[in-house]
This record gives structure tokens, sequence and C-alpha cells, in this order.
């Protein structure tokens, strides 16, 4: 009783979820990265749909992936493995057929693989575009986890080769195959083989970025651009930091590493500046260096601060941004709040940083007539001379007024005191 209503309020629609996640809580910046991907190895070995599925809820944040729709794909998941294995029990790859296909693209059989790569050539019949499987261009992971029997398995190239490895894994161990990074795509790759599967082809490819342990799919997939389709809540800057670092601890190559954390803080500053976050934003900018990027972000946050009234916060990010017309506005808009305000004195000093005479005998002006309110009710000579340093202080704001009929009024006054 206790258990079912446990998992009631629980957030996670598998038991294996709650074990993906705790295991990515606890990477830190100073986790040993060969821990990382040996544990990380062992969880996609596992049950690498809810592995990457976890990783998609959480940082990528699709407002589709409920608990009850995960609980719903595991359950087609199930589906689509017993239809698998039956399709490979019925319809086994013979070796002559992948013999040539190999042949054709430079490759010879490897038979001491022998039940592997089989194995492999019926996944790729199983999936082969035009049947079970479409390919779509940046696709979330949730439009392969569907029953085939009912649903068209639709998914982009990431996200197909993580389904092939999760067909492999049913039968062999996942740490044999490897991903080969290409000039914006990713295909699988077994010994040497490449295997291309948005299209269920082999393929020999001599230009890429690296062939990379299997456990980068997944390094691959969260850092890739979400499925436009498809909703996404809001993620927190936090959450996007974790990601990128997730990414970082997983990745074996350098140059891939920086590649993916420079996109990762490019696409995470330029979501911040359009929240509104822009200490944050610059923070990510500036480790990218991307100066004509942080000016934009430096000349929004100036704007956004001057609405908000936060003057100070907007004068901080144009001296940042180093535009002189942008620090007169900023100014002269404190000033006019002050002005507006009442707080005249703090008006003045704001004008006069900017040059602007007009306004600053405009609060003189104003201050005068704060003080003349006070002489108001005066009547005769005797009320007048007690109110003798407020028509010292009336002369003295004429003056700086600018007003020559009101200090010949006040002069003519004090005359008589």
């Amino acid at each position: 009783m206790l258990r079912s209503l446990l998992s009631l309020f629980s957030p996670y629609a598998h038991p294996f979820e709650k074990k993906v996640d705790r295991f990515f809580k606890h990477i830190k910046s100073t986790s040993t990265k060969t821990k990382v991907r040996k544990k990380l190895l062992m969880l996609m070995d596992h049950d690498l749909v809810i592995t990457n599925l976890w990783m998609e809820k959480k940082y990528k944040n699709y407002v589709y992936l409920k608990k009850s729709v995960r609980k719903k794909m595991y359950a087609d998941v199930e589906a689509l493995k017993a239809d698998f294995l039956d399709y490979a029990q019925k319809h086994s790859s013979r070796e002559a057929v992948i013999t040539k296909r190999l042949a054709a693209k430079g490759h010879s059989f490897p038979s001491h693989l022998r039940e592997e790569v089989l194995f492999i050539g019926t996944i790729m019949t199983y999936l082969k575009p035009g049947g079970r499987y479409q390919y779509q261009l940046s696709a979330n992971f949730g439009k392969l986890l569907k029953d085939p029997k009912h649903s068209k398995l639709i998914g982009d190239c990431n996200q197909i080769v993580t389904l092939y490895s999760f067909l492999f894994s049913l039968k062999f161990p996942l740490k044999d195959l490897q991903i080969k990074m290409l000039p914006k795509h990713v295909c699988l790759h077994f010994k040497g083989i490449d295997i291309e599967a948005t299209n269920g082809t082999f393929q020999k490819y001599k230009e890429h970025d690296g062939v990379l342990p299997i456990t980068e799919i997944i390094s691959t997939n969260i850092l890739d651009v979400t499925d436009e389709e498809e909703r996404t809540a809001k993620i927190d800057a936090r959450t996007m930091l974790k990601r990128a670092h997730l990414a970082e601890s997983i990745s074996s190559n350098r140059a891939i590493v920086e590649r993916n954390l420079k996109s990762a803080y490019h696409n995470l500053g330029l979501q911040l500046m359009r929240d509104k976050q822009f200490d944050s934003s610059v923070f990510f900018l500036e480790k990218l260096a991307d100066f004509e990027l942080l000016q934009t972000v430096y000349h929004n946050a100036a704007l956004h601060f001057m609405r908000k009234k936060k003057y100070t916060k907007a004068l901080y990010y144009a001296n940042k941004k180093g535009d002189d017309k942008l620090r007169h506005s900023i100014n002269y808009r404190q000033g006019a709040y002050y002005y507006e305000n009442k707080q005249f004195s703090k008006a003045i000093s704001f004008f006069r940083k900017i040059g602007d005479d007009r306004m600053v005998k405009a609060c003189y002006q104003s201050q005068y007539s704060q003080q003349a309110k006070k002489v108001k009710h005066v009547k005769t000579i005797a009320q007048a001379k007690k109110f003798k340093s407020t028509y010292k202080k009336m002369l003295d704001l004429a003056r700086r007024a600018d007003n020559d009929r009101a200090e010949e009024w006040v002069r003519n006054m004090l005359k008589q005191l």
C-alpha cells in the first residue's frame, strides 16, 4: 500500500529512471571521467532507451514527456522488442547478401564477427526506411518509441543510431559499438564498418571528426537541437550548465568536447539573454570570447534595466558596451525619473552629467516653485521677515534657473526686509 502511494507521487515512470537520475545528479566537475563513462555504459547496457529518454526529458524538457506518456512509451518499447526479436528469428540476414553489401563499400566480411554482423544486418532490414522507420530531421527520441504494429517509427540520425544500439544490446555487449562523428551527422560504427542507420546501408566514410565510444551518443543527443514540432518548457540556467558539463564528462574527444561546449555556451547565452538573465548570459558568452554577441547582450541589458528603472545596472551594461549614446539616454532617463518624483537635487546631478542645461534650469525652477509655496500665504512685510532665509533661497534658485522676472521680484522683496 505504502509502496503504491510512493509510486503515485514519484516523478519517475520506471524504477530505472531513478537510478539514471541519481547517477547524473552525482556527477561533479571533479568526477573521474573514466569512472563516469564506465558507469554510464553499465546504465546504457542495462536499458539504453530509459537512459536516453530520461536525459531528453531532463535536459530538453519536452512538455509532452509526462510520466503517463513515458509509461506508455516503455510499454510500446516492450512491444517493439518483442516484434523485432520475432522478426530476427524469422528473417535472419544471409551471409552472402551481407558480404555483397559490404564488398560494395570496400569492406570484407569479418568471419570472426559473423553473428554480430548478421544481427546488425537484421536490424538494418527491420528498420529499413519506408517500412517501419521514417527519417525526420531534428526529431525527438520519443517519436521512435512506438509499437511498430500501430505507428511509424520516426527519428533523426542521433535517435535512430540510439535505437539501433538498443536493439543490438538485446543480444550483444553495447561496448562493441562506436559512433562516428561526421560533419553535422553521426553514424553507427562497428569494428571498422560504418552503418548509416538513417537509410539502412553500410558505408565507408573517410572524412569524419572521430570514432568515439558508444557512450557519447548520450552527450550528442542532449546537446543536439530540440524538435521544433514539440513544445519545450523553460530550462533553468543551472540545468543547462549541468547539461554542458555532463557532456564534457562523457566525451573523450577534446576537439568535439570543446565544440559541443562552445555550442552549449552559445545557445545558453542566447536563451538567457532572451529570458532577461543577462548576468548569466554574459558569464557563458565570456567563456566563448564572443565579443560581437556580448555587445548585443550589453545593449539589450542596458535597455532592459533602463525600462525597469534600474539605472545603476543599466549604466553598468552601457559602460561594458562603451556606448556614449546609450549612457546619455540612461542618465537622461534617470534624471527625468528623479525630476518626476520631485527629487530635484538628484535630477540635477544627472542632467549635469550629460550637459543638459535646459533640464538643469527646469529643476532649479521647480525647486524655486517649492520654496515659493512656503511664502504663498504671506500678506504683510512683518510676515515676510519671518521667511527671509526662504526668500534668499528663492533668489539663488531664480538666478540658477535663469528666471530674470522671478529674480527681480525676489530681490525687490528682500530690499523691504
